[in-house]
């Protein structure tokens, strides 16, 4: 099973590699874009300079790096869509980035999917913020270029069991996401920003208006311990903390065949990074010793140095049935 890492600078490459990652990915928001669109209106989704490349020479010299070392490198080309006049600069960058030696392209706006699969010699990445919700979705990618898509976060263990297998069938590979930042929300219907420094220049940035605060109650006649788990799962806009994790669900990632875990946040510190990729590794090497539950549970202390707790389960109750 591959770890795939976030990356944000050329410098982060190989320590990130050595430490467990087999796959890098990252975005690149170069000064011509952000003389015409600004950050505001980004090309791949994160809206700050910290979480992204800043040349097409640092993107070529990280994928030199990566190479030398046995690591792929996938760029993020993920805004949900792009207007008429943006897709020839999207597509100028495609071009580049292949040319820049990219491994992989992560794309979420259908339109440009299969124009990129049939003019350049690339893997393409299904982004997740176009999300797959049945079989019928996977064909139409599959049909359309893709060869790998990433599983939106909010399903279940047993709703990617389904998909994985259908995937498998038409040949995609998978991924799952296994540390920060969950979304209480669906990605590909998410008109929100994510804005991390402290300003863009004209407005302050503030905390994300999806942690906004609100109350989840749950219905029906399941036990009051499964309500409040849902209860949980469905209130995250509470871990504001970002100790999202899902390490404990890896077993049934390998069981699915899934084939990478996604550790999200490229605009964490190098320092975070390296944590969270050791961790993955840890967790993996513990799925293949047939580790018990509380130790997995042991390894979210170590990472967070915080108590495992529902609240901060991605896939809701899978470490506490």
């Amino acid at each position: 099973m591959n770890i795939l890492a976030p990356f944000a600078k050329k410098s982060e490459v190989e320590p990130l590699t050595k430490a467990g990652a087999s796959e890098l990915y990252c975005g690149l928001v170069d000064s011509a874009w952000q003389k015409t669109y600004t950050l505001v209106s980004s090309i791949n989704l994160r809206h700050d300079k910290i979480a992204n490349l800043e040349s097409l020479e640092e993107l070529k010299q990280s994928c030199e790096i990566a190479h030398s070392l046995g690591s792929k490198v996938f760029l993020t080309l993920n805004a949900h869509f792009y207007s008429e006049k943006q897709l020839p600069i999207v597509m100028q960058q495609a071009e580049e980035a292949v040319k820049a030696g990219v491994d992989s392209l992560i794309i979420a706006d259908a339109s440009i999917i299969s124009k990129i699969h049939k003019e350049f010699d690339v893997e393409i990445s299904l982004s997740t913020g176009n999300p797959v919700f049945n079989s019928q979705a996977i064909d139409f990618f599959a049909d359309l270029g893709v060869s790998r898509m990433v599983f939106p976060r909010h399903l279940t263990v047993e709703e990617i069991k389904e998909l994985a297998g259908h995937a498998r069938e038409k040949k995609m590979s998978t991924e799952c996401f296994v540390l920060n930042v969950i979304c209480p929300y669906i990605d590909g219907l998410c008109t929100f920003q994510h804005l991390v420094e402290e300003s863009l220049g004209f407005t302050k940035a503030t905390s994300l208006a999806c942690r906004a605060s609100y109350k989840a109650t749950a219905l029906g006649k399941e036990s009051d311990e499964k309500k409040r788990i849902a209860e949980g799962h469905a209130s995250l806009w509470s871990n504001s903390i970002m100790r999202d994790c899902g390490l404990c669900a890896i077993p049934f990632f390998k069981k699915f065949e899934v084939d990478s875990v996604k550790i999200a946040g490229r605009a964490h510190s190098l320092e975070k990074k390296l944590s969270d990729v050791k961790a993955v590794k840890q967790a993996i090497e513990l799925t293949n010793s047939n580790a018990s539950k509380e130790r997995f549970r042991e390894l979210y202390f170590e990472l967070f140095h915080n108590k495992c707790d529902y609240k901060n389960c991605y896939y809701a109750g899978v470490g506490f049935e």
